[in-house]
């Protein structure tokens, strides 16, 4: 009898330790900044111009900004993943800016910029900055260009909460999950995750409160976001919208596969409304 209750105290230390753990390095587990900053420059793309961000003194962040070289053009903010930086999808604003549209990199706290490791990683800082940032944009989009948001694998439940009180003309979801809890519940089945969990990004609330043109693509291959998650958030979507699933298509590839001709044709001027069909 002694030995059962030294093995069972023996597991619920374990699991107590393991509990305490998960909770104190969680945030280690959901976002991984890359290490180094490239410039504009660096990426080939010199015209964009690099603007610090600054909510407070510890939450500083750094985003990009290229303005409409059309005056028919729009703008979309782009929202980048938890291992990307603001700089990784320079191959997407290159082909937006070619097409004459804006675009702003949305950089977060925590992660490389013009002043690196001064802030902390967390959703209110992120989202806190990205309303920010969304301000700031308001100010310089002069000719009042429709403003977009395209965010990919974290940067779709960021996207998601920013739209919540400044909603975009239109909102492109690449990779999304259904909420970060969900993900979380999904791979730490054995952890109490809800009571855990402090960056939850609940896009399935948040979403509620939007009724914009949805665009959803995601990739049958994707090993880091189940195709699944974001069936069920567009599912759970009750305004117009619109979807494709990439055979095959992975968690990062989804541009180069079809996703940017979705983006430029949506981004198209029209003379009438636009009309979205399921």
């Amino acid at each position: 009898m002694n030995a059962v209750k030294i093995i069972l105290v023996f597991a619920l230390t374990l699991y107590l330790v393991v509990v305490t753990a998960a909770y104190l390095l969680q945030r280690k587990l959901l976002y991984f900044p890359p290490n180094v900053y490239l410039t504009p420059e660096a990426v080939g793309l010199p015209d964009m111009q690099e603007i610090e961000i600054r909510t407070s003194e510890t939450n500083w962040s750094t985003a990009w900004w290229h303005p409409p070289s059309r005056p028919d053009a729009d703008i979309v903010m782009v929202f980048h993943g938890n291992g990307s930086a603001v700089y990784s999808h320079y191959d997407m604003f290159a082909d937006l800016i070619a097409a004459g549209h804006g675009v702003w990199s949305v950089g977060y706290p925590g992660y490389p910029g013009l002043a690196p490791g001064r802030s902390g990683i967390s959703q209110t800082a992120i989202v806190k900055s990205a309303r920010t940032q969304r301000l700031m944009l308001d100010e310089l989009n002069t000719n009042n260009a429709p403003i977009n948001y395209y965010g990919t694998s974290l940067g779709a439940g960021i996207a998601v909460q920013l739209a919540q009180d400044h909603p975009p003309k239109r909102l492109f979801l690449d990779a999304p999950f259904y909420s970060a809890l969900d993900m979380g519940r999904m791979r730490m089945k054995f952890l109490p995750v809800r009571w855990l969990m402090k960056d939850q990004y609940r896009s399935d609330l948040a979403i509620q409160a939007i009724d914009v043109p949805l665009y959803w693509t995601h990739g049958t291959a994707d090993r880091v976001i189940p195709t699944a998650e974001g069936q069920r958030l567009y599912d759970a979507y009750q305004g117009p919208k619109q979807h494709r699933i990439f055979k095959g298509g992975h968690h990062t590839n989804l541009w180069a596969l079809g996703g940017r001709e979705i983006v430029l044709d949506a981004l198209r001027p029209r003379d009438i409304q636009e009309s979205l069909i399921d």
